[in-house]
């Protein structure tokens, strides 16, 4: 198992409202765990995962959470599946 270790509280957002990103570190950090742990036992990707079909406006801690979630994921799994360095 590959270990991702990621400094929430470093984490800028640039561009989100303050009162959106305000505290926000441990719902991003419960939404990655969701997606590794589903990742790790072969199941289908929580609900929230699935990219919106159009872009929108993120308008609650909900979106922005799965938002970051969801990309810094990606990220993480294609640097992994390609070998690069962590």
């Amino acid at each position: 198992m590959t270990r991702i270790d990621i400094d929430i509280e470093r984490l800028v957002l640039r561009g989100v409202p303050a009162e959106l990103a305000e505290g926000i570190g441990p719902l991003i950090a419960e939404r990655l765990s969701e997606l590794a742990t589903a990742d790790r036992r072969g199941d289908e990707p929580p609900r929230w995962a699935a990219a919106p079909r159009r872009a929108r406006p993120v308008t609650d801690r909900e979106d922005l959470a799965a938002q970051v979630a969801r990309s810094t994921w990606a990220t993480a799994r294609d640097r992994i599946r390609e070998g690069a360095p962590r």
